[in-house]
């Protein structure tokens, strides 16, 4: 019996094995620049073959959508002025919010019902089939915890055919790593505005990596700071090793 037939994977030429479909990978799909994307289990090719449409509305908002700096000095937590406007974008194009329930019957009579978490954009399947669709959630500045609640609802939806595929919208690692440690809530003395503790690329991928989602195709989307209009600002704070609360004078 070989490797295959034993369910072992095959050993690429150097010897290692490839990663598992549930392995956070570079996309095989091209999408716009000043983003850092990571799939699993072929997440974004489902999307552009099985949902054309949502997948052109996804790269026409990433294409258009920008976050200007003072938004990041004076913006609030994770519903601040850029992410309603994500939404909003989407929502023009026909995505919107919605709180999936979800019934087990037997012989027609009710075990039981589970409601899930309201989601922040959700796209129905093509030719007016509301599912299985997409579900996105955008989470800029939150507690990292939030990852974990967005993370098993969309492997709940996905096990009961409500979604093909979940999108999970954030911070950036770049990004992060600038304004973690430049961008503060007031003076020099003001704490972190964007701390460790919060929602970032690198607090999501270990979950991801560690089974979180189960087996729901997932894009992760980092915001970097080529999105940022006058991001150099908060840059040059950075490289000189200085605070920033808000725009020079």
């Amino acid at each position: 019996m070989n490797n295959t037939e034993a369910g072992v994977a095959n050993a690429d030429e150097d010897g290692a094995l490839p990663d598992p479909a549930g392995m956070l990978s570079s996309p095989s799909v091209e999408f716009p620049s000043g983003y850092r994307v990571g799939v699993t289990r072929y997440a974004d090719i489902i999307l552009r073959n099985a949902f054309p449409k949502l997948h052109a509305d996804l790269v026409h908002v990433m294409q258009n959508f920008r976050i200007d700096v003072e938004e990041i000095l004076s913006g609030g937590g994770s519903r601040a002025t850029h992410t309603a406007r994500f939404d909003a974008s989407l929502g023009a194009l026909g995505w919107g919010k919605r709180t999936i329930t979800i019934e087990k019957r037997l012989d027609g009579q009710l075990l039981h019902r589970t409601r899930g978490h309201e989601i922040d954009m959700f796209g129905g399947g093509p030719s007016g089939n509301e599912y299985p669709g997409i579900a996105l959630e955008v989470e800029w500045n939150n507690k990292d915890p939030f990852f974990d609640r967005d993370l098993l609802n969309f492997q709940a939806l996905h096990r009961e055919g409500a979604i093909a595929a979940g999108l999970i919208v954030t911070r950036g690692p770049r990004l992060q790593q600038v304004i973690s440690s430049t961008v503060r809530t007031s003076g020099s003395s003001g704490s972190a505005k964007f701390g460790q503790s919060t929602t970032h690329w690198d607090k999501l991928v270990p979950r991801v990596n560690l089974g979180g989602g189960g087996e729901c195709p997932l894009i992760l989307i980092g915001i970097e700071p080529d999105r940022i209009a006058g991001f150099d600002v908060i840059a040059r704070a950075h490289d000189a090793g200085e605070s920033i609360w808000q725009l020079p004078l």
